[in-house]
């Protein structure tokens, strides 16, 4: 059986690791390509603390995943025999007790005063301390030699972004500066010359140059909301000593390299050339600081990312689900099993719940209901929920009285497109193509032709009312 450590040895234990975590810091400060590696390392690690970021990479360069002994276990794979743990920081809260006018470990206290402190009638209080645990790399495992993948393991997104999802990290990212109230313009408030883009603090917003290419955008968009992260003007309030411009830039460059690699996106045209300037005269403390900040916001920007990609990847999953399957499963997730809802409820039900799911639910509706064949539709035609009519030319379909209606629901068949669908309150709009043409949702062209086709269908209903009333007239006349 293993010796019990003393607490002077477990001390020293601590320090050791502590001194070797900052002379690892200190490192990453000689060069660009130091600092470099070690902001692709941070991406792979931003779920961990960046300490324990630090030491990982410290005592097992190259790390790809990590995780404890049950972890592993839990997994399916086990650790190879021989191998030595990493060490890292694990949290270790205590609470305290005021007793005898002494605040003493509560796990320690008596039982009266463990009451007390339950039912909050003695004052307790909780101090954070460290203790050294140990995880074990992806490749210390047999997880390879059983077939496990680390993407089959570590469910976030990995590393196969790129230009094939761009606009699925563009709509990330601008979602992301909208749950931080930063205001994207449409172009810079002034001539901004070779500059990719910038940030205006007074206003909480963001412009890009025009003149960027698309894939620069990604990047730079990064950048930019990383000073809007750690530059705004509460933030510059907060710190006891202002940052200078070359010190934000280094910052904001940083965030950006670590969250364009982690997605893959390029970064051969990354900058770090603030570093020399950056770090003269410089103590630990504040390149710790810095890097805290860097890890922190790179953290938050790309598990907001991921969750964003992931709920897009879920969604195409199901929508390439058959309809029948897809509804079930809206109906699980629903709890509507063997409720009696109208469409109106439906329809707000799911779009209290799940707003982005509304239009899957009706594609999926309307295509088991009517067994369309999308691949076999060659003129617009257009469905309406609970009318008891399948797909009806658009004109048609368009020009029924939807006065009476608690809500309309519809959904568009387009040759060679996807199906749409819509709904509204007839005190909103007058018909579907009226709805269509206040909510945006097609091109111009689309909404012109479509509203050809209803103009069509209103002259065709004239002229068989007026051939009526001419032949009733040719009849009274005889």
């Amino acid at each position: 059986m293993a010796k019990m450590k003393t607490n002077e040895e477990r001390k020293a234990e601590l320090e050791a690791l502590t001194e070797q975590m900052g002379q690892q810091i200190d490192s990453f400060f000689e060069s660009p390509e130091k600092i470099r590696e070690h902001l692709q390392f941070l991406g792979k690690f931003h779920q961990y603390s960046m300490r324990n970021a630090v030491l990982i990479e410290s005592q097992f360069p190259g790390a790809v995943a990590v995780g404890s002994y049950p972890f592993w276990e839990k997994q399916g794979a086990q650790v190879q025999k021989g191998e030595r743990g990493i060490k890292v920081f694990v949290p270790n809260p205590v609470t305290y007790a005021l007793h005898k006018d002494e605040w003493v470990p509560l796990s320690k206290a008596p039982k009266p005063i463990k009451e007390g402190v339950k039912q909050g009638r003695i004052p307790s209080r909780k101090m954070m301390y460290f203790k050294i645990g140990h995880v074990f790399e992806y490749t210390q495992t047999d997880a390879r030699e059983k077939g496990i993948e680390v993407s089959d393991i570590f469910k976030r997104y990995h590393r196969d972004g790129g230009l094939e999802n761009e606009q699925d990290i563009r709509d990330a990212l601008t979602t992301l500066a909208d749950a931080r109230n930063v205001t994207l313009l449409e172009e810079p408030l002034d001539e901004i010359g070779t500059a990719k883009g910038c940030y205006y603090p007074e206003l909480h917003a963001i412009a890009l140059n025009p003149r960027n290419r698309s894939i620069e955008d990604i990047s730079v968009l990064i950048h930019e909301l990383a000073h809007a992260e750690l530059h705004n003007q509460e933030r510059n309030l907060e710190r006891d000593k202002p940052l200078t411009a070359p010190e934000k830039e280094f910052q904001a460059e940083m965030v950006a390299y670590v969250v364009s690699h982690q997605l893959g996106f390029p970064t051969d045209d990354f900058s770090l050339s603030y570093l020399a300037g950056w770090t003269k005269d410089k103590e630990l403390l504040d390149k710790e600081q810095l890097l805290q900040e860097v890890h922190q916001t790179s953290a938050t920007f790309l598990d907001h990312i991921e969750t964003h990609l992931e709920k897009v990847n879920t969604l195409q999953h199901e929508k390439e689900q058959s309809p029948l399957d897809y509804l079930e499963q809206l109906e699980r997730r629903m709890g509507w099993k063997d409720a009696d809802l109208s469409l109106y409820e439906r329809v707000h039900t799911v779009q209290n719940v799940f707003p982005e799911e509304v239009e899957p639910y009706l594609n999926a509706k309307a295509a088991l209901e009517t067994n369309l064949k999308v691949d076999r539709v060659d003129e617009p035609l257009m469905y309406i929920h609970d009318k008891g009519f399948g797909f009806q030319s658009f004109g048609v379909a368009n020009n029924h009285d939807f006065s009476e209606d608690a809500i309309v629901a519809y959904t568009i068949a387009l040759p060679n497109q996807p199906l749409i669908s819509g709904h509204f309150d007839p005190e909103s709009a007058v018909h579907p193509l009226h709805n269509l043409e206040k909510t945006n949702c097609l091109e111009k062209p689309i909404l012109k032709s479509l509203e050809e086709r209803w103009h069509n269908t209103l002259l065709d209903e004239e002229k068989k009312l007026f051939s009526k009333r001419t032949g009733l007239l040719s009849e009274r006349q005889m």
